[in-house]
């Protein structure tokens, strides 16, 4: 490991890791698919290259690193620019305010311009997405939240007109792959960061090289949870997504349309930025990230544990978020009551003690269905109580449209651009239609996985550490990860995490 050093160290609480030396040669970009080209070619890999347009990007940007190196009396050529990229953790809110305050100071000492990347996870990516929605932000430095009527209610006329997020959610609903990442992103964008984004992640592939290259991370669900370690990652750049590790792309552009075989089978919208915020931050996405939050009379072994506990804690855990929703539109008291004795009446449901242990299987199953039953249906008799206008006409479409989803627990459904790709490298948990995309920091609250080997030829990774967790647990869970697909990472030794 190599320690921050110079005017980089007023950043604090850095882990940077220097990778000079364990990289071969980055190789060459291979052809850049463009509206001209075949839909076949819409898919690239498998390839460890980076894309021609981010190469031509990356290019360009070492030309705005060399000036800045200069400014800082470090010597550097054009053959010699060092890559360096900003990493930022999860860490829900956290992690936002965090990443963003440590870019301020990054720009106040004139660092931002050594930066080749930036890449984030779960809660920095919120950052991210709010700081490019400025193409010249690091130009700008202006290191500020510009809410979209942040401040009225997402119910009011104003939202049901203006792209709001009851409007956002009303049309969303209608898409064949609406999932409750939709909603996260809603209650993400619009509750958290004050910013309904709905510009396209592919637009940002027109920019010049102001600002750093952005990349996002997130995990496949099923690939993850059947251990298939290089088909878990999954990256978004403004020019292509797809499989770091398999080398597998499609145009970024293209990410949802519908492809069989390599082929586009069906042109469907891109996702925009709440929705891609909805997928990188959906930590509740995981049922282990929620099982960990069960109530002490759910509390048995996890072979011992019924598949309906999950179920249950689902619809409470969702239903929860929901609420949290409704109340950030609420300015009345009386109705801000209304809205918290519902939320009481789920928590005394979950919290409602049940003898699993001394149940059957069968009995377990009946029990807790009982129980989702009765929390659905306070929702419903809520609603029915509420007063008739446009607030209780916006809540029972939300509720109409997302309760289906707490059943099948639909998080980050998107077309498969690999699905019946005939390669042998493409594996089992990658051969239905929709891909389930989810929170990376589930795997390692840390992006480090896009930045790992020749393909973007790393030098040094500056990552802070926002995690609520082990301070070192993301360095070592990336070592680890790397070893695994047999990619280069610095030696930790376990004396020098003791003496930091």
């Amino acid at each position: 490991m190599v320690s921050c050093r110079g005017r980089a160290v007023v950043l604090a609480c850095f882990v940077c890791v220097s990778l000079r030396g364990l990289l071969a040669q980055p190789v060459n970009a291979t052809a850049e698919p463009s509206p001209e080209t075949s839909a076949k070619q819409l898919v690239r890999g498998p390839s460890d290259a980076l894309s021609p347009g981010e190469a031509e990007f990356i290019r360009q940007r070492k030309e705005v690193v060399l000036a800045s190196l200069g400014r800082l009396n470090i010597s550097s050529t054009a053959d010699s620019v060092p890559h360096i990229a900003l990493l930022g953790s999860g860490g829900g809110q956290r992690a936002a305010v965090a990443l963003l305050g440590s870019l301020q100071q990054m720009g106040q000492d004139d660092l931002l311009d050594t930066l080749l990347y930036i890449g984030g996870v779960s809660g920095s990516t919120w950052t991210m997405a709010l700081l490019y929605s400025d193409p010249q932000w690091s130009v700008n430095k202006v290191f500020s939240s510009q809410g979209v009527h942040g401040d009225i209610p997402w119910w009011s006329p104003v939202n049901l007109i203006v792209p709001g997020p009851y409007w956002w959610l009303k049309t969303k609903s209608k898409d064949e792959d609406f999932s409750l990442s939709e909603v996260w992103g809603v209650l993400t964008s619009y509750l958290f960061m004050k910013h309904m984004d709905q510009r396209l992640l592919s637009a940002e592939a027109s920019r010049d090289s102001t600002n750093p290259y952005p990349v996002y991370s997130a995990i496949e669900k099923e690939c993850f949870n059947t251990n298939t370690t290089d088909a878990v990652w999954f990256e978004f750049t403004p020019h292509e997504a797809g499989f770091p590790e398999l080398g597998h792309f499609v145009s970024t552009a293209y990410l949802g349309s519908g492809f069989e075989g390599g082929e586009l089978k069906e042109r469907k919208p891109e996702m925009d930025m709440v929705q891609l915020l909805g997928i990188v931050g959906s930590a509740l996405a995981h049922e282990d990230s929620i099982a960990e939050m069960v109530p002490s009379w759910m509390n048995m072994s996890t072979a011992g544990r019924p598949t309906a506990v999950k179920d249950h804690l689902r619809i409470y855990f969702t239903l929860n978020i929901l609420l949290e929703l409704l109340k950030s539109g609420i300015k009345d008291v009386t109705d801000l009551a209304k809205v918290e004795e519902l939320q009481k009446r789920a928590s005394d449901i979950l919290l409602e003690e049940v003898p699993l242990h001394t149940m059957t299987k069968e009995e377990q199953v009946e029990e807790l269905q009982r129980k989702n039953l009765a929390l659905v249906a306070s929702v419903q008799t809520w609603v029915a109580e509420m007063n008739i206008g446009l607030q209780k006409n916006a809540v029972t479409e939300l509720m109409e449209v997302v309760l289906p989803l707490l059943i099948k627990w639909q998080w980050g459904t998107t077309e498969n651009f690999l699905y019946a790709v005939k390669d042998s490298e493409v594996p089992d948990c990658l051969q239905s239609r929709v891909l389930n995309l989810i929170d990376g920091g589930i795997a390692i609250n840390m992006p480090y996985e896009p930045f790992l080997g020749k393909k973007r030829d790393v030098d040094l990774l500056i990552a802070p550490e926002f995690s609520a967790g082990e301070m070192f647990e993301t360095l070592t869970l990336a070592r680890d990860y790397a070893a695994a697909v047999g990619k280069p990472f610095p030696v930790i030794h376990e004396q020098d995490q003791l003496q930091r």
